[in-house]
């Protein structure tokens, strides 16, 4: 996948891509990939962790492709 250009990929499949070259690459901590859970319920959990030093959630949509500079709502 090395030089592959992913901008045009969904989400979905851009986040399997980089799970799969981690994960073929044997990486590790402290490098480590942030959950991206779909279940609302998980994300209204973690919106509670304010405690913790969790300071938002970034929401995508699985279906769309990486629109640099662009916040779409």
């Amino acid at each position: 996948m090395s030089g592959t250009d992913t901008i045009s990929w969904p989400y979905r499949r851009r986040r399997a891509a980089l799970e799969s070259m981690l994960a073929d690459r044997g990486v590790s901590a402290p490098w480590v990939l942030c959950p991206s859970p779909t279940d609302a319920d998980v994300v209204r959990e973690w919106l509670t962790w304010s405690s913790v030093g969790m300071e938002g959630v970034v929401f995508k949509r699985l279906a769309d492709s990486y629109r640099p500079s662009a916040r779409v709502g």
